[in-house]
């Protein structure tokens, strides 16, 4: 068994392209402490690989059960960012986020996220990271950015989202972009 503490992170949608503690646009909310199993020098897998079974199929179906409702989670942040959707996105948020990422400063980080990258067009899953403990899934957010007297221009960017249960609920407990 491992024990660690956790930050629980409400982080900035738009911080010049990092989104981390030294620029100041993530700010801890909460922390908690998390119990796991000793990973035995995977991270992939929680049971043993049966015959024909591959670390990803194993991971899929052992060591996250609510791995749809960890994505599920990420789709409403993506939504609220695609439609500019601040109460589907805060709504999204446990409790103690909210009172550190309200809806105001949603609709200034998406501001400043369409004045650098255009305006979302699309938002879709790409992958889950494997971790032990946590759902950390990764989604590209396609915009179209307008540029006077010049083709308008596609950009991507990928957007981090990572959830995990505590008290028996999965919650967010971090996001940006990355």
């Amino acid at each position: 068994m491992w024990k660690t503490t956790l930050k629980l992170v409400a982080a900035a949608l738009v911080c010049g392209g990092c989104c981390c503690h030294d620029c100041g646009a993530a700010e801890v909310v909460e922390e908690v402490v998390v119990v796991a199993p000793e990973s035995k020098g995977t991270m992939t897998a929680a049971a043993p690989l049966k015959k024909g079974e591959t670390t990803t199929h194993a991971a899929a179906h052992h060591t996250k059960p609510k791995a749809a409702e960890a994505r599920k989670l990420g789709q409403k942040l993506v939504d609220g960012i695609c439609k500019n959707d601040s109460k589907a996105f805060c709504g999204t948020l446990c409790d103690n986020m909210k009172k550190h990422f309200t809806a105001k400063h949603f609709n200034a980080h998406c501001k400043q996220l369409r004045d650098k990258m255009g305006k979302v067009v699309k938002g879709e899953f790409l992958a889950e990271l494997a971790h032990p403990v946590f759902n950390i899934s990764v989604w590209k957010l396609t915009f179209i950015k307008e540029i006077p007297g010049k083709k308008p221009e596609e950009r991507q960017a990928l957007f981090q989202v990572v959830t995990g249960e505590k008290d028996g609920k999965m919650q967010l407990l971090g996001f940006g972009f990355i």
